[in-house]
């Protein structure tokens, strides 16, 4: 089916005209999420096609030259509002380099026609596999946002590809704005469908980030920045089974800062919590690879061990004691002593154990390191 190629265009131009004024619309109020930066894509994009509708009507500065340029601006829009919605510095000059050279080369190459076209085709070509790159990079971990602008991106650089063998095969005069045609309507249509994925899938990272950062801010403790109760509680979860899976040991240690609340009763709340900063950066930092420790409530610690059996949980853990008794804590002109007590309960075979019984007996067994003295660790019982 043929349809005449400036309607399209014009029905384009008002479909981009109108995601591109709500985009803006909601980009005014968070400048740096992206979304403004995606509107002004939508506007040049409408802006350029609206200068296509009137190719033969109006001169080929307008309809060709600034035309095409605008359409380049729409594609930097778009490649700098991938970074700006992770929050990270866009390249602004690499991306409105291609938009200023266009208008430059097409301006010197007006009076022809295939290398006038080739010219426009190489340069929107370069910028969609930068787009298509960049959506790459900057993707969500679990998000699919980035695959609609991958898509987007993969169909403008198929319809660009068109206009491409069409013009090498000698016919550049079928691909004039003015002509209506099989390839034309494809090209169009495929451009269309370009604004439509560029916009939706920018706007879904943007949502993407947002509920990814919600759900690192829910499981993380703002005081050390450690995995809270909830996560570390998570992550002993995903340890347990794959334990279970692989027949392998598993250990964890319970960790009680000793004499935290005269700590807090002779310092005062503000330097209680620079220790509790102290603790946690010195225990992670001496941490084995695989092994992760989270803030399990007040001066508590869960400390997770895979592959580690109770003996090996119990000399780590040991090490970790010593050393942080050698690091006292240096708060303003304060030098702070610290040791914690531990629980520690090991397993060798996992697939009979649960979060709760191996909870309690670490647990228990930090009771137990309490009453012995403090700034020691006990290893569980069976029972």
């Amino acid at each position: 089916m043929v349809a005449h190629t400036q309607t399209l265009f014009g029905a384009v131009a008002l479909v981009a005209v109108i995601m591109g004024s709500c985009l803006i619309l909601v980009g005014q109020l968070r400048h740096r999420d992206g979304m403004l930066t995606t509107g002004l894509g939508m506007l040049s994009h409408a802006l350029a096609y609206i200068g296509f509708t009137l190719f033969g009507q109006a001169s080929m500065w307008l309809t060709y030259v600034l035309a095409n340029t605008l359409l380049s601006t729409a594609l930097a829009f778009y490649t700098v509002s991938l970074p700006l919605i992770h929050g990270r510095r866009p390249p602004w000059r690499l991306a409105f380099a291609f938009p200023l050279l266009l208008g430059a080369l097409l301006s010197l190459l007006i009076a022809t026609e295939e290398p006038r076209q080739l010219v426009a085709c190489l340069l929107l070509f370069t910028q969609c596999l930068v787009i298509l790159r960049l959506s790459r990079l900057h993707a969500v971990h679990g998000g699919r946002a980035h695959r609609i602008l991958m898509i987007g991106a993969g169909i403008s650089l198929f319809g660009l590809g068109i206009r491409v063998v069409v013009i090498l095969s000698g016919a550049p005069a079928e691909m004039h704005y003015d002509v209506s045609n099989l390839k034309q309507t494809v090209s169009v249509a495929l451009g269309a469908a370009t604004i439509i994925m560029f916009s939706f899938g920018l706007v879904l990272l943007s949502r993407e980030r947002i509920e990814s950062e919600l759900r690192q801010t829910a499981l993380r403790d703002t005081l050390t920045g450690l995995p809270n109760r909830l996560a570390i509680l998570e992550r002993l979860t995903d340890e347990l089974e794959r334990a279970r899976r692989q027949y392998t040991p598993l250990s964890i240690a319970m960790l009680d800062l000793d004499h935290f609340k005269l700590i807090n009763d002779s310092h005062g709340h503000l330097v209680g919590d620079d220790v509790l900063r102290h603790c946690a950066d010195h225990l992670q930092q001496r941490l084995r690879r695989n092994d992760s420790i989270g803030r399990y409530g007040g001066e508590e610690f869960l400390l997770i061990l895979p592959g580690t059996d109770a003996n090996g949980a119990l000399e780590l853990v040991d090490q970790l004691r010593q050393s942080l008794t050698q690091q006292p804590a240096q708060v303003d002109d304060k030098t702070i002593a610290l040791s914690f007590s531990a629980g520690v309960y090991g397993s060798t075979n996992p697939v009979g154990e649960d979060i709760t019984g191996m909870l309690l007996k670490a647990d228990t067994a930090l009771y137990r390191a309490k009453h012995a003295g403090r700034n020691t660790q006990v290893l569980a019982t069976a029972d």
